[in-house]
């Protein structure tokens, strides 16, 4: 099988992740995408992250309707920072024969030679990434070159999708409409809940 994994904070989910998921189902051909919000992001500050069991929820509403979409809560079974390379060696336990293509945005791929363990990673996985504005794509181009050597490698050639997670949360603490940027069904849970300040 071809295997995507998506992680990220998802904090929360919106409709650029939602797009970039099936972009990347279509174009790399995958049987399957896990979805893995990380439970303690070794790269990010925890302190505007909101509960690991919301942010699944609104992932499970977000994707509710892809088949070939699993949500995965893998990262909460550990203790500690959650790194990607301890992510894949329970993956590879699981599926042992099946080829991984690591989905990471293009901020993170233009520093994931600092990543823990970054070469045993690209061993085990193709390393996708999608540029995020429209004259990023050259420099993704020249990183995986120079740095990564172009192995196992896959820029994907979408159109750029301009929305952040942070962005949504600082307009929801504002009360500064952001309905059209997440699926409607995660929007009515974050006023629900009351999440991000709402």
């Amino acid at each position: 099988m071809r295997i995507g994994v998506f992680g990220g904070a998802f904090n929360p989910v919106h409709n650029g992740h939602v797009k970039l998921a099936s972009s990347y189902i279509e174009s790399l051909n995958l049987d399957k995408l896990i979805v893995i919000p990380t439970a303690n992001p070794p790269h990010k500050s925890s302190k505007d992250l909101i509960d690991g069991k919301d942010r699944l929820f609104m992932l499970n509403l977000a994707f509710k309707d892809f088949d070939k979409v699993e949500i995965s809560d893998i990262e909460f079974n550990r203790q500690g920072k959650s790194y990607t390379y301890d992510t894949l060696l329970e993956l590879k336990k699981i599926y042992k024969d099946d080829d991984f293509y690591l989905i990471i945005g293009a901020d993170q791929f233009m520093s994931f030679n600092k990543w823990y363990k970054y070469d045993e990673i690209l061993k085990e996985v193709t390393l996708c990434t999608a540029a995020r504005e429209e004259n990023m794509r050259d420099s993704l181009k020249d990183f995986s070159k120079k740095l990564l050597k172009g192995n196992h490698c896959y820029i994907a050639d979408f159109d750029p999708i301009v929305v952040s997670s942070s962005e949504i949360r600082e307009n929801l603490k504002n009360n500064i409409d952001i309905s059209f940027l997440i699926p409607k069904n995660v929007y009515n849970y974050i006023i629900e809940k009351g999440l991000y300040g709402v």
